[in-house]
């Protein structure tokens, strides 16, 4: 068979996961950190894993990261949408339930990779739901997301 006698049919996929596969290579990882002794919840998200580092250099030991199984996800990680997506979108809160006032926020995406959001121990559930809520997000909001964030910055 000669190459000529290939036809190959491209369609235009609009179907939902068609149009996310432009950003298959979007990833948002998240961690979460808890430390007992000083009465403090962290949630840190980045692009690459590979970010993750002791959260201070004279402290490491006091936090310890939750595993998957204690936040009742299957996952640590959110598909075909960066970490600066969710943040201009969501809010820097990350539409957690939590008052400002009560939350430490470090956003260090350019300098580290690394966004953290700091409260205390008092709003851990509220904090967790909030994590599985938006990793288990569905496909149509991780597009209204994409949406929203590119036209946004279509300027």
């Amino acid at each position: 068979m000669k190459s000529s006698d290939k036809i190959i049919s491209r369609t235009k996929d609009d179907s939902l996961y068609g149009l996310l596969s432009s950003y298959k290579s979007n990833n948002t990882y998240f961690r979460i950190l808890v430390s007992e002794e000083e009465d403090s919840l962290l949630v840190q998200l980045t692009d690459n894993p590979k970010n993750f580092e002791p959260v201070s250099k004279d402290r490491p030991r006091a936090y310890r990261p939750l595993r998957r199984l204690e936040i009742g996800v299957a996952k640590a990680s959110l598909k075909y949408v960066l970490p600066e997506n969710l943040i201009e979108v969501l809010g820097p809160l990350l539409d957690f339930n939590i008052q400002p006032d009560k939350v430490v926020i470090t956003d260090g995406l350019k300098k580290n990779g690394i966004y953290g959001i700091e409260t205390s121990m008092k709003y851990k559930m509220k904090l967790i739901h909030g994590v599985k809520k938006i990793i288990n997000m569905s496909p149509q909001k991780k597009y209204e997301i994409m949406e929203k964030y590119l036209s946004a910055n279509q300027e």
